[in-house]
Formats: C-alpha cells, structure tokens, sequence
C-alpha cells in the first residue's frame, strides 16, 4: 500500500500553478479547470527527480509557493504552542516545515503513475463567503479515496489551500498531533523540536 502522503501529494496536483483568471471562478472550477493539464506537465518531469533531485524539487517549490499558505498551516501545527514561541521559533519551524513537506511532495510526485482525481461541482460554502470545501475523489487502480480541499479566499482575492481530509483523516490534526507528540517526548523544549521536525516524520 503507497503511504498516505502519496495521496496527499496527489491532492496538489489541481493546484501547482496558477492564474490571475482562476480567482474569477469558484475553488471547484478552478481545479477541474486545470489539474488535467498540471498532471501532464508533473509526468514529464519525472525523469527529473533521478537525475537532479534539488533541480526538481525546486521546481515544484517554485509552484507550490505562490498556493500553498505555509505559515498559516504551520500555525495551526504549532497549535496551542505557537502564542508562546518567538519570532525566531515561528520563522525557524516554518522554514522547517516547508521544506519537510516539499522534499515530501517531490519523492511522490516523481512516482506518480495512473492515479487520476475525480473533482465535484458541489462545493461547501462558509457563510462569511471566504471559504470553500471541495470534494474530490482520488481514483487507483484498486480503491477510491474520497478527499475534501478546506481553502479560503485571502484578501488579493487568492485561493489558498490550508487543509485536506483524505479517506477521513485530517492531515492538519494528524501533523499536530505529531508536534503536539515531540513537544511531549522533548519535555516542551520547541528549540529542540523544531531541530527534529524534519527527521521525525
């Protein structure tokens, strides 16, 4: 069985790139619109990854950043944590936690093969208007994974992608929990976790 972060790496091919007239349309329409097209361009890249692994790791980097909230999701890790670390710590960890994800992403991302997703019209909309949930479907070979994208629209009238539930697990709590885990096992020594962030998971 391919680890659970494949699939999470799959949920951001819709969302690799984008642009200016994506923002017109609702979540749902933006990634139905263009996940065909990022697909194809991650399968010609793939030979990339073996031989010049940072080369493509960089690449999706420069794709992901503009997307991807990574401070805010690595608030909402820091948790309960975050109101008591200093700026130092809260630029330290974000770093780390980006780079944790990107290197993540990259490894999957190279093995991708005939998985495709299957995006609902029929998205969920918050009454303040900011924020959407999109279903999706992530078809295999063997099963059906059902997957919801939690995004919001930010002040430049930007789509950004904060969260996924895959299969019923919400990968925000599951990576708190596992700071929430070191912050215990490192007697609440945050220097120290953030140190050991991207060799513990």
């Amino acid at each position: 069985m391919r680890p659970l972060f494949f699939y999470f790496s799959l949920l951001f091919f819709p969302v690799l790139i984008f642009s200016s007239e994506a923002y017109c349309e609702s979540s749902s329409e933006y990634v139905e619109k263009i996940h065909d097209d990022i697909v194809a361009v991650v399968i010609a890249k793939q030979g990339q990854y073996k031989e010049d692994p940072e080369e493509f790791i960089n690449a999706i980097s420069l794709s992901l950043q503009p997307l991807v909230d990574f401070k805010r999701i690595s608030r909402n890790v820091m948790g309960k944590y975050y109101k008591d670390a200093n700026k130092r710590q809260i630029e330290k960890f974000n770093k780390a936690f980006k780079s944790t994800l990107l290197k993540t992403y990259s490894k999957t991302l190279a093995e991708f093969k005939d998985e495709k997703i299957i995006v609902s019209q029929e998205i969920k909309k918050s009454p303040k208007g900011d924020r959407e949930k999109v279903s999706l479907q992530i078809v295999t070979s063997t099963k059906v994974y059902p997957a919801t994208y939690d995004m919001y629209l930010n002040d430049q009238g930007q789509w950004k992608l904060i969260n996924i539930v895959i299969n019923g697990v919400n990968l925000g709590l599951t990576f708190r929990n596992q700071f929430y885990s070191l912050m215990k096992s490192e007697s609440n020594d945050l220097d120290l976790v953030i140190e050991k962030w991207a060799t513990s998971i």
